[in-house]
């Protein structure tokens, strides 16, 4: 079978978080079991094709300029306008593969809508993996995620690209039952397929990346952001240390700016643990690559992952795979991966205190703490191996095709998918132009439009006085003269960019050769 994986997120260059993981460790499975993957995915520096390790092609694409010449819409919609450039993207370089080497299957991520314009085409069987919509960032208030306009445009995009998709999958039964309320969706056709690992990288035995110095480590590994529960660690480092002295705390991710105001989460976090004296037992340390995380679980005694939500962490699973107790929170996914009190310990989400117990008590008994670590191990040996994730997840893209082919022609976009850009692109240019519109009828806004563009584009400028001048003087009548007939051509080139003339140009040749056929 020939398969697409459309993300964003892909290691190690756009290695963020769990949907990378899991796409990695799918797409490595999927290779396992013989089949034939491609990867699409978003580059950081320039565009490439490359093979990694398992000879699986990488395709990295820059964001697409489809609403690149919107004035203030893509002020009001920025956060829109980054899915739609990115998914366009996408979209175009699997067009470009897929005409050369047809494709059985797409599977991609629902966040960001990357596969969006797959799914309103209907141009291969799509399956849509679940991790955490934008509806329920705003439905939970994540990330200081507020349901403005854009945002709630973000949510709705997904929402298509989820109706449209032949098979929806999801990592988890908590989520797979919000998104079921959310789009009003048969909640048995939501199929449940485990996150993947690969035991035999995450494993017990090997290096371990921090030394030791003779005291137990606590570490957390994740994104410094609120959904991750950063904060309830640190409140609960005091009662721990009160107890137990002999203990470090190993912090590893990245800094995010989700704290009040849009700062720093790091900044605010060292501010409380200069306040309660904790910092002496805490080290920092950046986010680290997927490759080199194993060695660094090993470092660590207990791992903490106190989530307010999360679908299902990679970081529960993974330091399970390395044989380390885990203590985790009932929120979101993470109490479906562990056996409380057998192969972890789930505490109540946003409490400090429960978690502060639970991490006191696995550092005063050591026995306990290593038979948990041995389960957890057992577990995702049982349950987790990625070969075996892999063939149930082949077995939803047979499920795909099949439900494609009975449902091939219920397509929202019915014209050559290779028109879906010049489309987007026009639509988005004439709803910004609507805004503008609007704004223009200020007079103190009309003064600072002409000023800008005076500044920017003089020729255009006085183009467009010279026309105001002559309308103002002789009205309608001078429409037919062929001089002012020439002067509204002039302003009409004037006003397009050349990337707006060479995507006109581009959709015109287009046109014309579907006609063609």
């Amino acid at each position: 079978m020939r398969i697409c994986i459309i993300s964003r997120e892909y290691p190690p260059e756009t290695g963020w978080g769990g949907i990378a993981t899991f796409a990695k460790h799918l797409s490595h499975g999927l290779t396992d079991l013989g089949h034939q993957v491609e990867v699409i995915s978003e580059a950081v520096g320039e565009p490439k094709s490359t093979r990694d390790a398992a000879g699986i092609w990488v395709h990295r694409v820059k964001p697409t300029e489809v609403g690149a010449g919107l004035k203030k819409g893509g002020v009001l919609l920025s956060y829109s306008k980054y899915v739609l450039t990115t998914s366009t993207a996408l979209w175009n370089k699997f067009l470009e593969i897929h005409k050369e080497r047809p494709f059985d299957v797409v599977d991609s991520p629902e966040l960001l809508a990357e596969s969006l314009w797959a799914g309103v085409s209907k141009a291969v069987p799509l399956t849509v993996r679940l991790y955490t919509p934008h509806s329920k960032f705003i439905a939970e208030r994540l990330h200081n995620v507020r349901p403005n306009l854009d945002h709630q445009l973000v949510a709705g995009l997904e929402r298509v690209a989820m109706l449209s998709a032949d098979v929806i999958t999801s990592p988890s039964d908590d989520l797979a039952d919000f998104v079921s309320i959310d789009l009003n969706y048969p909640r048995e056709r939501i199929k449940i397929v485990r996150n993947p690992i690969d035991a035999e990288v995450f494993t017990p035995v090997g290096p371990q990346a921090i030394p030791t110095d003779g005291r137990k480590t606590v570490m957390f590994v994740g994104r410094l952001e609120e959904r991750k529960g950063i904060h309830y660690l640190i409140d609960a480092i005091p009662t721990i240390v009160k107890q137990h002295k002999n203990v470090r705390f190993v912090i590893i991710g990245d800094d995010t700016k989700t704290a009040a105001g849009q700062t720093s989460v790091l900044a605010e976090l060292q501010e409380r643990v200069q306040e309660n004296g904790a910092g002496s037992y805490i080290e920092w340390i950046n986010r680290v690559t997927l490759d080199s995380l194993p060695s660094y679980y090993r470092s660590a005694d207990i791992c903490v992952v106190p989530s307010v939500y999360d679908n299902s962490p990679y970081t529960c699973l993974e330091a399970m795979s390395c044989g380390r107790a885990v203590v985790g929170t009932s929120a979101g996914g993470t109490r479906e991966y562990m056996v409380h009190d057998e192969s972890g310990i789930i505490v109540p989400p946003r409490d400090a205190q429960s978690l502060a117990t639970a991490i006191i008590g696995l550092l005063n008994d050591d026995k306990r703490r290593i038979q948990i670590a041995n389960n957890a191990r057992a577990r995702v040996i049982t349950h987790f191996q990625r070969k075996e994730i892999a063939r149930q997840t082949v077995e939803l893209y047979k499920e795909a095709i099949e439900t494609f082919a009975k449902r091939a022609d219920y397509k929202l976009y019915r014209r050559d998918p290779s028109l879906l850009y010049g489309d987007v692109d026009e639509f988005l240019t004439a709803w910004d132009q609507s805004i503008y519109d609007l704004l223009y009828l200020d007079p103190v806004f009309r003064t600072v439009h002409y000023f800008n563009l005076l500044r920017k584009r003089p020729k255009l400028a006085i183009a467009k006085a010279i026309r105001s001048v002559i309308a103002k003087a002789f009205g309608k009548k001078a429409n037919k003269w062929a001089i002012v007939q020439k002067l509204d051509a002039s302003i009409q080139a004037k006003h397009q960019t050349p990337q707006e003339l060479a995507a006109a140009a581009d959709a015109d040749k287009k046109e014309k050769q579907l006609v063609a056929r």
